[in-house]
């Protein structure tokens, strides 16, 4: 007999099931509890708390699936094996690969792992509609336009359906063949011992599709009575209605006619008409109400219901877990509380930070995939090696899996040599012979040659893998493909690898966290087999197996338990199992996201479901269907709970609240919720994050917060980031507190060169990190525009040198000064040729290319020089010239500090020129070449910017007991050996490339005459007007008092940065010049400090015509 029991949720049809159940065990009648998939834990949970131990023993509990599989195995048919979704979708694979050229509608797209995904869920469909391939292909011609769409189909069904005959079952089948055993035990007179003498209770169902239908029908048959709860109002069945519960309806009709058909008696239907759920609880009440007439009678006050406007998605999971806090301080249960929301993957994230944060134990009830896990990344790195892809990405993403046999400085260091040199395939099937640190010196350092090594051993273990990989899988079957990626990972030592992780895990966070990264490789190893057992010997591209492994990995479920049985239950609408909570909180309530909107699914359109239910055809999918469901999805969520429901959307993020909650905002008007700083500080992680800007507070309750997190009470350590939080609201600047140890870094005499100055006047974090600390960005090997300058300054050097040794290519040749173009071309040629040969181990067709384009530039550059000597008294005396340490350096100067700590200058100078008048007074220069554009502003001096050469060059003029004794001060000049490329009309752009000079020259005629002997203005900073230096660019001269008052001033400089460094003065206060030149914008430790633009930068103080004397006023005339 069929009994139906209806009524709307919370009416209490599951209590009265119980009852009944309990009612049976009492009296020794077993009885069987069938639910979907998602609800069999929690009820067996449910049923030892409502039978207790001695009853529970006379109640089952199944879903369909395990239903099935107890009929199967007393009746025989267990041991095929079923098929995974994804399993499916590789069978239509392979289906359509057989088909071959019969496939012309879907023939594009047979191939595609995508594809066969939405081809098996529309297989899937229609066997839940109990239709067949066959039935399929009698029912496509007569569908108009579409038939040969849908005989395709057919087609492509008929052949999925002979390969899974040999190959398993799908669930439908198992369903299917289920039903065939019971219905053939019933013909023979028997009954399988579970289920003799046993009523079948059914509960939580809103649909049946046709393979349970028939199971179920089988069950009317074989036992005496069986109960059915459906969410159902009571009201008569209306054709085309889609109303709330039109689909209950509808299967209570279909339920009835199954059991008249099968000779059972359908019993009048028990209808419970009260919602017990909600009777102290008036306003969750009036919701029901709402949602199921449409009106209410609206009560005085509905506390229980509130509604929240958040910010954003963040904001919502943040005061949802405030909100719990205080429910738990309250006394109130985690297992009694659920967070719903439609789509879980906007809010996973969201809400499990937040929790974690607040400390609220949390189970999200959804499938996880092993896609990203250390195995599935592992394999997946094979097959892109396979299929070709850039090995230097993928050998460094297989070697971080942890799963190669690699030490951790191994690994390092192969991704740094990777990184450094970019190998293609053909280096790394070769050697690592070159620097790690890239171009530069030849030698390698110990610690370059432990690296190399590393490196070395790495490449070595993973290349021999990967080819002996490659070898295995060409012109291989699947199967065959599946074996070799599971021996080249046993090669690698992946598994003892995988072993010696789980171990850390259990180690460092628990045994639940090891086993679950233990099944990881498990389940991937399983795809592996599953890919070999359904593809078999048939013949498949390493690209189509990546795609086809790649989609069982995301519908793989590694499969979870909850780490408590206390805690707050986050789940999907859709696929919510809520064990009587007390509190739900429903998230996401815009418009268009819950309800959501039903989409086109599978390769059925709502057309083609249309035709296929004009012929009868019940497809569970049809667009009515899925409206109704999405409608009963939403009313079983805001119905849920007991005591409490919390609604919220992120309206900050231009979402609307959706339509349907409309009648309950108009009638109940529910509140917001009133959050207290102890919610939402509830913790001294939450109280860490609302201090720090997660949510506005007042000075009184900044200071509390601070207060209570300070002294959090007995038993709890204040949080370890409060004194940091504290730091960060001061907004200090950065300081070095242990003074001793930033000594030992130092030392007591501290040696800088100009450039460290310049680094630390721009930025004193960023000097700090890059000289104290010794951080060295890693560099690509590559012909950057620091690369080029370095090779233009050794070919400058060797070119220049007026003592060429041994080692220079220049020694014995024709003196520089004589060479015509061609020659000098020639020069440049070889000595471009010469430093690619010692420092630029490369041999690529773009980097000869490039080093072409440097010799035609250095050839011009070099017969620029020659003219502007050929015509100065100036001549280069010293190339690369040491100042302060080394071998024939110039003495660097030494400037004490207060506390006697000295500093020392050091550095090289690119060129130094001397001019030795008749009557011996000597005049020296300073050259330094620069690529790009350089313009020499003495404000810029002023700060500490820009002073390189000065300082050389009064590094020059101190020598008093060396090579440049008695020199005086000439100037700097700045060639721009690279100009910056301008937009020029075609006849100027086919001439030579004309030399810029910058600097800062001796204001003396004679000088001017010495550099500039036919006043072009083409070798000085500064052209000529009216055959005198130009009354407009007096900046770019200086006379000697000038001159001694830049000197004095840099001489300052440079204590002041000692003494400020030996203080431990290192703030991130970076000095901007203009908003086109911040120092951020291309610094390498820019990640670190997080500089905000616009906040805490310097701007350039100086005075408007900086070392000029300063103008005594004018004495008034006293009058009479």
């Amino acid at each position: 007999m069929l009994q139906l029991l209806l009524g709307g949720s919370g009416s209490g049809k599951t209590t009265l099931l119980y009852q009944r159940i309990r009612a049976r065990a009492e009296k020794g009648e077993k009885s069987i509890l069938l639910v979907p998939e998602q609800f069999t834990s929690s009820t067996e949970g449910r049923i030892y708390r409502e039978l207790g131990d001695a009853l529970s023993g006379m109640v089952e509990s199944f879903s369909f699936t395990s239903l099935a599989e107890k009929i199967l195995s007393t009746e025989g048919g267990a041991a095929v094996q079923t098929l995974s979704d994804a399993g499916r979708a590789v069978l239509v694979r392979r289906a359509l690969e057989e088909l071959q050229d019969n496939v012309h509608y879907y023939h594009r797209h047979r191939r595609s792992a995508a594809f066969c995904q939405m081809a098996a869920q529309t297989i899937d469909e229609l066997k839940s509609a109990g239709l067949s391939g066959a039935q399929l292909a009698e029912l496509a011609p007569d569908c108009g336009p579409e038939s040969g769409k849908l005989s395709e189909l057919a087609l492509i069904f008929q052949g999925y359906e002979t390969l899974l005959a040999g190959t398993g079952m799908d669930p439908a089948d198992r369903l299917e063949l289920a039903a065939d055993r019971l219905e053939a035990a019933l013909a023979r007179g028997e009954l399988p011992d579970f289920l003799r003498e046993r009523e079948v209770f059914i509960d939580e169902f809103d649909t049946f599709n046709a393979p349970k239908k028939r199971l179920l029908s089988a069950l009317l048959t074989a036992l005496p009575q069986v109960t059915v709860a459906l969410c159902d109002d009571g009201t008569p069945l209306v054709p085309g209605d889609t109303g709330l519960f039109a689909g209950a309806k509808l299967v209570a009709a279909q339920l009835r006619q199954l059991a008249r058909k099968n000779g059972a008696d359908a019993a009048v239907p028990e209808l419970l008409r009260r919602d017990l759920r909600h009777k102290d609880a008036p306003g969750l009440a009036a919701v029901t109400e709402l949602l199921e007439t449409g009106t209410c009678e609206v009560p005085p006050a509905a506390p229980e219901v509130r509604l929240f406007a958040a910010a954003s998605r963040e904001e919502e999971a943040r005061c949802a877990a405030a909100a719990i806090r205080r429910l738990m301080r309250q006394g109130v249960r985690c297992g009694k509380i659920a967070v719903v929301c439609r789509d879980i993957s906007l809010y996973r994230a969201a809400v499990r930070y937040e929790f974690r944060m607040a400390e609220i134990p949390l189970y999200c009830d959804e499938p996880t995939t092993p896609e990203f896990s250390a195995p599935a990344t592992a394999v997946r790195a094979l097959l892109a090696l396979l299929r070709g892809a850039d090995m230097t990405e993928q050998l460094t993403v297989l070697a971080k899996t942890g799963l190669c046999d690699l030490t951790e400085p191994e690994v390092c260091a192969l991704e740094n040599y990777a990184y450094t040199w970019s190998p293609n395939a053909a280096a790394w099937r070769a050697e690592f012979t070159k620097s790690p640190r890239g171009f530069g010196d030849a030698e390698l350092t110990e610690e370059d040659t432990l690296n190399l090594t590393r490196a070395e051993n790495a490449r070595k273990k993973l290349v021999t893998a990967v080819d002996t990989l490659r070898s295995k899988v060409r012109s291989a079957n699947a199967e065959q493909i599946s074996r070799a990626l599971y021996f080249c990972l046993k090669e690698l030592g992946a598994e003892g690898q995988q072993a010696a992780q789980v171990e850390d895990i259990r180690t460092a966070r628990g045994i639940p966290a090891a086993e679950e990264a233990a099944r990881e490789w498990n389940v991937v190893m399983q795809l592996l087999d599953e890919m070999a057992r359904l593809l078999g010997s048939q013949g498949i591209t390493v690209p189509e197996y990546e795609d086809l492994f790649s989609l069982l990995l995301r519908s793989s479920d590694l499969g979870h338990i909850p780490q408590t049985l206390d805690a707050v239950v986050l789940a999907s609408a859709g696929k919510m199992r809520l064990d009587a909570p007390d509190y739900v909180f429903v998230l996401g309530l815009a418009e268009g996201e819950f309800p959501c909107t039903p989409a086109e699914s599978g390769l059925l359109t709502h057309a083609d479901r249309d035709l296929l239910m004009a012929k009868q055809i019940d497809l569970p999918d049809c667009f009515e269907n899925r409206v109704v469901r999405e409608q009963v999805c939403f009313y079983k969520a805001l119905t849920a709970p007991a005591k409490g429901l919390w609604m919220s959307w992120p309206k900050g993020q231009g979402q609307t609240l959706c339509a349907a909650l409309e009648p309950i905002v108009e009638a109940l008007q529910p509140a917001a919720p009133q959050l207290e700083l102890i919610d939402l500080a509830a913790t001294p992680a939450d109280g860490l994050d609302v201090l720090g800007g997660g949510w506005p507070l007042t000075e009184l309750e900044r200071a509390s917060l601070t207060e209570a997190l300070r002294a959090p009470g007995e038993g709890v350590q204040a949080p370890r980031g409060l004194a940091l939080l504290q730091r960060m609201e001061q907004d200090p600047p950065r300081q070095v507190q242990d003074l001793p140890t930033l000594e030992m870094l130092l030392g007591r005499r501290l040696h800088i060169s100009p450039s460290q100055l310049e680094k630390y006047y721009t930025c004193r974090y960023g000097y700090f990190l890059q000289y104290v600390l010794g951080l060295k960005p890693r560099r690509r090997a590559e012909l950057s525009a620091d690369q080029s300058g370095t090779l233009m300054h050794w070919v400058l050097q060797m070119a220049l040198d007026p003592h060429p040794g041994t080692d220079n290519p220049c020694a014995g040749l024709r003196p520089f000064l004589e060479l015509d173009d061609a020659a000098m071309a020639d020069l440049a040629a070889v000595l471009v040729d010469e430093y690619a040969r010692r420092y630029l181990p490369e041999d690529t067709a773009r980097f000869a290319y490039l080093l072409s384009r440097l010799k035609k530039s250095m050839a011009s550059l070099l017969c620029y020089l020659r003219d502007e000597q050929n015509q100065s008294r100036f001549k280069p005396v010293a190339c690369e010239l040491k100042i302060g340490r080394g071998e024939d350096a110039v003495p660097g100067q030494v400037y004490r500090l207060s506390d006697g700590r000295t500093v020392q200058l050091v550095g090289t100078v690119d060129r130094a020129d001397e001019w030795i008048e008749d009557d011996g007074t000597r005049w020296v220069r300073v050259v330094d070449y620069k690529t790009g554009s350089k313009k020499l502003d003495l404000k810029e001096v002023y700060c500490g910017l820009d002073c390189q050469m000065l300082l050389y060059l009064f590094s020059l003029t101190r020598d008093s007991g060396g090579r440049f004794t008695g020199a005086q001060p000439a100037g700097v000049l700045y060639l721009l050996a690279d100009p910056a490329p301008q937009t020029l009309p075609r006849e100027q752009a086919a001439r030579a490339v004309e030399y810029q000079l910058d600097g800062l020259v001796r204001d003396e005629q004679k000088i001017f005459d010495a550099m500039d002997a036919d006043e072009t203005g083409k070798y000085l900073p500064f052209g000529y007007r009216n055959g005198a230096p130009s009354p407009y660019q007096k900046e770019k001269r200086a006379d000697s008092a000038k001159l001694s008052r830049i000197q004095l001033h840099l001489d300052d400089l440079v204590t002041q940065m000692g003494e400020q460094l030996y203080g431990g003065q290192i703030d991130a206060e970076p000095l901007v010049v203009s908003s086109s030149k911040s120092p951020c914008t291309w610094c390498d430790y820019s990640f670190i400090c997080c500089h905000e633009t616009g906040l805490h930068e310097r701007a350039l103080e100086a005075p408007a015509k900086p070392f000029e004397p300063e103008e005594e006023p004018e004495e008034k005339e006293e009058q009479p």
